[in-house]
């Protein structure tokens, strides 16, 4: 749970900075100077590479297929998004997008292997998995729709957030396990 909170807040505040023109958090071996002239996807790339540098372990390759993943979907929604300057709306929509995805990859590293061997079958197992993952993206919707308007988003609440949606998945799901 920590390295997606901790990456939901790095992945704001990281974005945050290049908008703002502030300076990137420390964590983040990243140099909005190697941002300039590069391509969008390559910022994309350059972005996710910072957040989760390769390590060979599973789970920096997920979060970095989460925010991969997230900075795509922007870009896929909106072709004309600058990622060294995106506004309050299109970074809240990312820190969505990469807290859901890396709850899901999270899900299926940690309890996957459980869920299908306690199914009756395979494809049972497969099914309940995707419907934790269904549920995760329902909650972060949920929980960014609520906050919205509330509290402004910034590197705790991203962090705090995905802890509790990640809490109560297996909390609820707790029988699949």
């Amino acid at each position: 749970m920590g390295g997606t909170s901790q990456r939901a807040g790095g992945l704001y505040g990281v974005l945050d900075a290049l908008r703002t023109g502030t300076q990137i958090p420390p964590e983040v071996a990243l140099d909005p100077a190697q941002l300039a002239g590069k391509s969008q996807i390559e910022i994309a790339d350059l972005i996710a590479s910072a957040l989760a540098p390769v390590d060979g372990t599973q789970d920096s390759e997920a979060a970095r297929d989460s925010v991969s993943r997230s900075l795509s979907e922007l870009l896929e929604a909106d072709p004309t998004a600058d990622l060294a300057n995106l506004n309050a709306m299109q970074i809240d929509g990312v820190v969505e997008g990469y807290i859901a995805h890396d709850l899901a990859h999270r899900i299926e590293l940690d309890v996957g292997k459980a869920v299908l061997d306690k199914a009756d079958s395979y494809a049972e197992g497969v099914e309940r998995l995707q419907d934790m993952k269904s549920y995760v993206r329902q909650e972060v919707a949920r929980a960014f729709r609520a906050r919205r308007g509330t509290q402004p988003m910034s590197r705790q609440n991203a962090a705090s957030m995905s802890d509790a949606i990640l809490r109560d998945t297996f909390d609820i799901f707790e029988s699949y396990l």
